[in-house]
């Protein structure tokens, strides 16, 4: 048999390339060995998940098992876990649920070798977009991603049914934890809505004379439950809640209980022991309970600067027997008693030129409505600085600064807020606006000229000083009340 010359070109091309092949792959299998080498001999990091049958409603706490392995021979540092969607509804996991492990604040665990950790965390979706979501839970070790798992989650349609959101407030009167004739509470305001962007439920009622607020027709998900406005001080706890609402008829009769607010027999007044201290100084504030009912008041603590501890407040608190790892303070029927709190003066606290503080106080530390609240206020000395008001009505209740909202010519004295001495005088010009220049930097009130009060009739404090904040011009909502001017000449000042 004959080969022809072309044949024979291709056999020989064939066998070139095969030749080539072959040495490429044993390039690429020597150029692996030694990656294969350094990854068996470091971290090797996987991620699982499992989620219960469900179906889930839409707003519930969805909690899910994690399985996080290294089964590498060496350990993993800056381990960091998350989940989100891949596709569906969005589902998310709060950050504090995964504890050390949380990519932010970082920097994450370290995950030693031959590890296992198993952790529970709780998942959520806020919003239906249609479709049950896929989550994809993953590790990032440092900048690196070095892990994921998808996981579909399994929730139910909003849409699948309706319901009912129903129930009764009343004020335990006899503290017999049972609603009698006479305790209803008429008039609270009652909200119910979800959270999510484009879809969001936000509902409100009134409850009537016998206590009741009905809220029909609702699609099946976890609705947030809201209360404002009890009458006659009473505390309906929590005021805040999550109700599910699952289409078989279990909140179509809640019970809402209401109770005393412990200001009925409670109050707490603070004060610094100085008037003014110095950056770093220790500053020292006496805290007064006094018991006002007939029997004696048990385990009394304070809960703090719950706003977290920015601004001008006093910082590194020690707060002794008032603490929530104390055993907290018994104060005797129709008896005062005063306690001690110490903190250290902030930079900070320099830059609003005071030094401020404020508790509120009761035995448990999850109730906050209805406790007695109290602040200190003490000057911290800095450069003189300008202090800028814009004064306005808010006629429309629409929450914003109109044009022709503004208050011209109405009168002022600058008070400063520790020693309530008067510092200055002003008035508004004709677009409201008032300036105070060069004035001791430091805390301040306002006394009003005029048939104009603040909402609650309670002056707030504003500061003069370097601070950011303290640059920036001040808006001050007033509403029509008495001319305190003239009905405190009858007296006097």
């Amino acid at each position: 048999m004959t080969t022809s010359k072309r044949a024979v070109a291709r056999r020989l091309l064939a066998f070139v390339a095969a030749l080539a092949v072959t040495a490429a792959s044993s390039a690429a299998a020597r150029a692996q060995e030694p990656a294969d080498a350094a990854a068996a001999a470091g971290a090797r990091l996987a991620i699982s998940a499992t989620v219960g049958a469900g179906p889930f409603l839409v707003g519930a706490l969805i909690p899910v098992e994690v399985t996080i392995t290294n089964t590498g021979d060496a350990a993993a540092a800056n381990v960091m876990a998350d989940a989100h969607s891949s596709s569906g509804s969005s589902f998310g996991v709060q950050a504090h649920e995964w504890g050390d492990l949380a990519s932010y604040p970082g920097p994450g665990a370290t995950v030693a070798a031959g590890q296992e950790r198993v952790l529970t965390v709780h998942g959520e979706v806020q919003q239906w977009s249609g479709a049950a979501p896929v989550a994809t839970f993953y590790l990032r070790q440092g900048d690196a991603w070095v892990a994921s798992f998808r996981l579909p989650i399994p929730v139910r349609d909003p849409d699948s049914g309706r319901d009912v959101l129903a129930g009764l407030v009343y004020g335990d009167r006899d503290g017999d934890g049972t609603p009698d004739a006479g305790e209803a509470l008429a008039g609270v305001h009652v909200n119910a809505y979800t959270l999510g962007g484009p879809g969001r439920v936000d509902l409100h009622a009134t409850t009537d004379a016998e206590g009741r607020f009905r809220f029909a027709d609702l699609t099946v998900q976890v609705y947030s439950l809201y209360l404002t406005d009890e009458p006659d001080g009473w505390v309906v706890e929590p005021s805040w809640s999550r109700v599910v609402v699952d289409g078989s008829g279990s909140a179509a009769n809640l019970v809402l209980r209401g109770e005393r607010p412990l200001t009925d027999v409670l109050s707490a007044t603070m004060r610094f022991t100085r008037d003014a201290y110095r950056v770093g100084d220790r500053a020292e504030i006496a805290v007064t309970l006094t018991n006002r009912g007939t029997t004696d008041l048990t385990g009394i603590k304070a809960g703090c600067d719950r706003s977290g501890g920015e601004g001008p407040e006093l910082r590194d608190v020690a707060l002794g027997e008032l603490g929530w790892n104390a055993s907290g303070v018994t104060v005797p029927a129709g008896t005062s008693v005063v306690v001690a709190i110490s903190g250290s003066v902030s930079d900070e606290a320099a830059e609003h030129g005071a030094v401020a503080y404020g508790c509120d106080f009761g035995p448990r530390e999850d109730v906050i409505d209805g406790r007695p609240v109290a602040s200190a206020l003490a000057k911290v000395p800095g450069p003189p600085a300008t202090l800028r008001l814009l004064l306005f009505h808010d006629r429309d209740q629409d929450r914003t600064m109109d044009a022709d909202e503004v208050l011209p010519g109405l009168a002022m004295d600058l008070r400063d807020a520790v020693t309530g001495q008067v510092v200055a005088n002003g008035r508004t010009d004709a677009q409201g606006r008032v300036s105070f220049e060069n004035v001791p930097s430091g805390p301040y009130r306002l006394r009003l000229r005029g048939a104009w009060d603040y909402p609650g009739g309670q002056s707030w404090v504003m500061y003069a000083g370097t601070c950011r904040n303290c640059q920036f011009e001040s808006w001050v909502a007033l509403v029509p009340g008495p001319d305190a001017t003239r009905t405190r000449r009858v007296g006097g000042w």
